[in-house]
């Protein structure tokens, strides 16, 4: 504290007005799933450059929400990888052809053992091509070709020989050598992985509960890759809303967002969204498209609907009209490709009926009245200090108006927010403020209702 005055004069003494701090970017997505690299933590990746280096190449198909995600705008992953063990990997074991050993060779005439780089049914289809070379030199040798049917992709490696394969397959993006069993010459032919597994509803949930300490994520993925047990599923999409409600109640609110089944008819659609009724939760049809979705969402502003937007990357959807109706009167969130438009969301919305917007909305005033509230903990409980609570409250909440987030009532009597703070003598004895505030987010068109009268 400074001395008082001895000699007439000025004393001045300054004192830091108190500035909350910006809130962190929205669009920053948590999601959970199969990587190559796996080191039990959770990880970030601001660009599809840095995923594949942390993540491992193979994770670009075992984790496709990735790629959708970051090519359509999402601001940064938090991947939260699977524990280690969960799901199994696919494998291929070829066979020997003891006509490729050299002569005199003793012992077991091996083949190969080829393993998915990373977990899940992912690779499950996999087709891998072993073709021999003649050469004059009576040299062995053989050719390797890799196919991933779903994406198309495929790896040629050549020349190829019994003891450069492990090497060689080290830059793969789809398999490795299973070291533990010998290495020899393959028989000629094509083969197809099968045995790749996906985790259990609780993997999930353990991978989920590392995206707790993650404060400023806003969207959660749960990248289930096996459909054919719908209770499973609903699990697992059941347990991502119970993360998201859970997380809320510490101000960090998060919207969850899954996909429907690859088969099934709407209608079964529709009933599983039925069992995921939340307003922290969107379904997407069809199967594929979510990590585009998360990544559209990502990229706007908590206040911007998705409804009619563009997406990228995720081929041609097809649903047809009664298709589109039915998943929409369900809460299901169609992506169809539209003339003139090209692939967009049709109309954006969580499973219980309510826009996307209006969730975020909600959920970005909420961490705004946390930071701010957080700058005053500790300072004195006066008149002064709950006016000046309110005060920035109001602040920010007019900044919220003038960026279109919230609106007064379309008859202009209602404010776009009220906020009162107060302190009772109890609530003073107890170090207690509280805060009573209201907003109302604002809401996208969906329908246009037009009357023309033709006149004579």
């Amino acid at each position: 504290m400074a001395t008082g005055l001895i000699i007439p004069g000025v004393q001045v003494t300054v004192v830091k007005e108190v500035l909350p701090q910006q809130l962190a970017p929205s669009g920053v997505l948590g999601i959970t799933g199969f990587t190559e690299q796996n080191a039990g933590k959770v990880v970030r990746a601001e660009s599809w450059s840095r995923f594949v280096e942390v993540m491992g190449r193979a994770s670009a198909y075992s984790l496709p929400e990735a790629r959708q995600a970051l090519d359509n705008g999402v601001s940064e992953l938090v991947i939260s990888p699977l524990p280690v063990g969960a799901g199994a990997a696919a494998s291929i074991a070829i066979a020997g052809d003891a006509s490729r050993f050299p002569a005199g060779a003793t012992g077991d005439k091996a083949g190969i053992t080829l393993t998915a780089k990373a977990p899940g049914p992912w690779a499950n289809g996999l087709t891998v091509k072993v073709e021999y070379r003649e050469y004059i030199d009576k040299s062995v040798s053989f050719d390797l070709e890799i196919t991933h049917p779903a994406s198309g992709a495929s790896e040629v490696f050549r020349r190829v020989g019994s003891a450069s394969l492990v090497s060689s397959l080290e830059g793969s993006s789809f398999v490795k050598v299973d070291a533990s069993k010998p290495v020899g010459w393959p028989t000629a032919g094509t083969y197809t992985l099968a045995g790749g597994k996906d985790a259990t509803a609780d993997e999930y949930a353990t991978a989920l509960g590392r995206l707790s300490n993650e404060p400023d994520v806003d969207l959660v993925i749960a990248a289930v890759q096996d459909f054919s047990d719908r209770a499973k599923v609903t699990r697992i999409y059941g347990d991502v809303i119970s993360h998201c409600n859970s997380l809320s109640g510490d101000s960090k609110g998060r919207l969850g967002l899954g996909q429907v089944p690859p088969s099934g008819a709407a209608s079964a659609h529709t009933q599983l969204a039925s069992n995921l009724v939340s307003d922290r939760f969107v379904l997407v049809a069809p199967n594929g498209v979510v990590g585009a979705v998360a990544g559209l969402v990502g990229s706007l502003a908590s206040h911007q609907s998705p409804t009619f937007k563009r997406v990228s990357g995720v081929g041609e959807p097809t649903l047809t009209v009664a298709d589109q109706k039915e998943l929409l009167r369900g809460n299901v969130v169609p992506v169809v490709v539209e003339r003139g438009r090209g692939t967009i969301v049709v109309r954006g919305l969580t499973t219980d009926g309510d826009q996307i917007n209006v969730r975020r909305v909600a959920d970005r005033a909420v961490r705004t009245l946390k930071m701010v509230g957080d700058l005053f903990i500790g300072l004195l409980n006066n008149a002064d200090g709950r006016s000046a609570l309110k005060q920035k409250l109001v602040e920010a909440l007019v900044q919220m108006q003038k960026d279109g987030a919230i609106v007064p009532s379309t008859d202009g009597k209602d404010p776009a927010f009220k906020v009162e703070v107060y302190s009772s003598q109890q609530d003073f004895a107890l170090g207690i403020v509280r805060v009573n505030m209201a907003v109302r987010p604002v809401r996208a068109i969906d329908y246009i209702y037009a009357t023309i009268t033709v006149q004579v």
